[in-house]
Order: C-alpha cells, then sequence, then structure tokens
C-alpha cells in the first residue's frame, strides 16, 4: 500500500470521525434544548392549569354564594316573613284560631329549619366535592329543581369510575354549573337531562336541554359565544373533548369527554 494511499485513508478516516463527532454534538445540543422547550412547555401549561384550578374555585365559590343568597331570599326569608305574620295576627281571645296559626309557625319554623340545612349543604362545597360528582350533582339538582321551573332527569352509569384527583373534579363540576347557567339564561328550556357515565377510561358529562337552541358555528364564530370558548379551553386542560349539538327550537346538547385513568 503506497503513502499517499495511506495518507488519503488516515485523512478520510479522520474526517469521518469529525463528521460524527460534530453530528453527535449537533445532536446532543438539539435534545438539549428541545428537553429545555420541553420542560419550560410543561411547566407553563401546570402554571396555567394551576391559574385555572384557582379561577374554577373562585368561580364555584361565587356561584355557591350565589345560591345561598338567592335561597336566603327567596326562600327562608319569605318563611321567616310568614311566621312574623302569622305570629302578629295571632289574638289570643279566639283559642280556637290562635291554636291553628300556632300549629302554622310551627309548621313555618319546622320547614325554614329543613331549609336551613339545605343550605348548610350547599354552603359546603368542598365536602360535596370529596363526596363524589354523583353526589354533587345530584345537589345541584335539588337546588335548581327548588323553584318548580325546571324539571331535571338525571341519569348515571359509573360501576367502574373512581376519581383520583379532585382537581378533575372540581373542573368537571364547574363544567356542568357552566352549561346549567347557560340554560338558566338563555335557553328558555323547562326540561333539562344530565347524564354521567364512564366508559373506556373516560368520563363521559352530557346536559340536554329543550330549549330555543342557536346556530353552533355562528356562537363559536362569537367572541366567548355563550361561554363556549371558555368551556372548550378548560376541557382541553384536562385533555378532554366538547361536542355541542343544537338546533333552533329543537334545543341543545353538550357532551363532555373527559379522560379519568
Amino acid at each position: 500500500m503506497s503513502e499517499t494511499t495511506i495518507i488519503f485513508i488516515i485523512i478520510f478516516t479522520t474526517g469521518i470521525f469529525l463528521v460524527v463527532a460534530v453530528f453527535l454534538f449537533t445532536y446532543v445540543i438539539s435534545y438539549s434544548k428541545r428537553k429545555a422547550r420541553h420542560k419550560l412547555e410543561k411547566l407553563v401549561l401546570k402554571k396555567q392549569f394551576h391559574d385555572e384550578l384557582l379561577k374554577t374555585e373562585f368561580e364555584v365559590q361565587e356561584q355557591t354564594r350565589k345560591n345561598l343568597a338567592a335561597d336566603l331570599h327567596d326562600n327562608i326569608g319569605q318563611l321567616l316573613s310568614l311566621t312574623n305574620v302569622t305570629l302578629a295576627s295571632i289574638n289570643i281571645n279566639d283559642i280556637e284560631k290562635a291554636e291553628q296559626k300556632i300549629a302554622d309557625t310551627q309548621e313555618l319554623v319546622t320547614r325554614s329549619i329543613r331549609e336551613l340545612r339545605q343550605l348548610s349543604k350547599i354552603i359546603h362545597g368542598e365536602q360535596l366535592i370529596q363526596q363524589g360528582l354523583q353526589k354533587t350533582i345530584e345537589q345541584e339538582i335539588v337546588w335548581l329543581e327548588r323553584n318548580g321551573h325546571y324539571s331535571v332527569s338525571f341519569i348515571y352509569e359509573l360501576p367502574d369510575f373512581e376519581s383520583n384527583t379532585s382537581d378533575k373534579d372540581l373542573f368537571t363540576y364547574r363544567l356542568l354549573q357552566e352549561c346549567i347557567n347557560n340554560v338558566i339564561k338563555h335557553s328558555g328550556a323547562n326540561k333539562i337531562k344530565i347524564e354521567l357515565t364512564y366508559q373506556h377510561s373516560h368520563l363521559q358529562l352530557s346536559v340536554t336541554d329543550n330549549g330555543v337552541g342557536f346556530n353552533t358555528d355562528e356562537k363559536l364564530k362569537q367572541h366567548g359565544g355563550l361561554g363556549l370558548l371558555n368551556m372548550q379551553k378548560r376541557v382541553g386542560l384536562l385533555n378532554g373533548t366538547m361536542q355541542v349539538h343544537s338546533q333552533e327550537n329543537k334545543g341543545t346538547n353538550i357532551t363532555f369527554s373527559i379522560p379519568y385513568p
């Protein structure tokens, strides 16, 4: 083998090693950058999720306070006012009527106590979440049916469901509340169906009403139309999906699918 050939082989081999070295160096640098970027994205998503969770907790508390104020004014306030009027109208000289009014007063007081116990359950929202989504939704329905305007059906099939995170429960509960608020404010419905099922490691929450409905595409184009974009954003943080089906004068259905492994 000639000296020229040997030199060529050495140069060629050295060149290959240099190319491999440069490739490996470039790959390591690129991988490190991707890893750092991925770590940063995870931190951003974690912070975003945490911020949304705090916002959700605040909104749930705010909704609870509104429910409390409404119940105090509409139910307990009215009962206590009737109790006061009944007591003031008692004529002790008319024994028969006085006895009847005292009995009526006792019934009003009993109803007031029952209402206060019910409110106590609503106030302790965190305890309701700890009891599970099913119990929490049932409590929400109790409040919703109080004024007699809405007929609510609740169907649930959760044979193998075990929640391992109160954060997701809280988010899911808030999604339900947003749907119900939309029904109350915009739909003109008097019938609501809520379905909660668990299949293939996904929890599905469905809310259907018999209201006026709307054009889905147009509403989604509107800025924050009916809170749909906000709900899409939130369910996206849970790696879930949201489907909206609505027709004018034929009601609306919103279904969320959320992974619960």
